[in-house]
């Protein structure tokens, strides 16, 4: 049992260093992390019969400016 103790540990270092990761980036790299799990996720979701949509990048305008 004590063995798995370190494993753990280091397993939750890596999800907090990677979680630190995500919320260091820019709102766009945000958006396009969210549209490549969209794009992960539509095969599946498909094959389940439930319609999808993925953003398409091209139509998102930046944030803040006309």
């Amino acid at each position: 049992m004590d063995t798995l103790r370190p494993e753990i540990a280091r397993l939750i270092a890596a999800k907090e260093q990677r979680r630190r990761k995500l919320a260091a980036l820019s709102f766009s790299e945000k958006v396009r992390v969210v549209v490549q799990l969209q794009q992960m996720a539509a095969p599946v979701l498909r094959a389940r019969g439930r319609p999808v949509r993925v953003w398409a990048l091209d139509d998102l305008k930046p944030v803040g400016r006309k």
